[in-house]
């Protein structure tokens, strides 16, 4: 067995927003999926992108959040959860007043900093 507390987790900054990398390959371990903890303050997202090979599964705990997959978008609150297929598109935005807070899951797992390193890239060309 292997415990990740929250405050010792790696996190990644994204678009006022924080990943905390909970269970991966490099903190636990972990063949089979990614599970991260994210916070997004009101008026930040996580971009939309997509995974070749992997499914994917947001659960919101806190907050409201503007999914889009593909072209569709839905508002979704607290006990949700919003399942991705292989290959699709998809992404979140706070469209609340409070922080979204929710966990994000994948499988298989793959390199989540390289991803982000994108978005920086991304948001820097954009001026953000």
């Amino acid at each position: 067995m292997k415990v990740v507390h929250l405050r010792k987790a790696k996190a990644l900054e994204g678009n006022r927003s924080r990943s905390f990398q909970l269970l991966t390959p490099d903190s636990v371990g972990s063949e089979n999926f990614l599970i991260t903890f994210v916070e997004v303050q009101p008026r930040g997202s996580t971009p939309l992108h997509e995974h070749r090979d992997i499914e994917s599964m947001y659960f919101i705990l806190a907050g409201r959040g503007e999914v889009t997959s593909g072209r569709t978008k839905k508002v979704v609150g607290p006990d949700t959860a919003v399942y991705f297929p292989i290959g699709g598109s998809h992404g979140i935005r706070n469209v609340g007043r409070t922080m979204l807070r929710y966990l994000s899951c994948h499988a298989p797992p793959y390199d989540i900093e390289r991803l982000y390193k994108t978005w920086e890239g991304a948001l820097l060309v954009l001026g953000g």
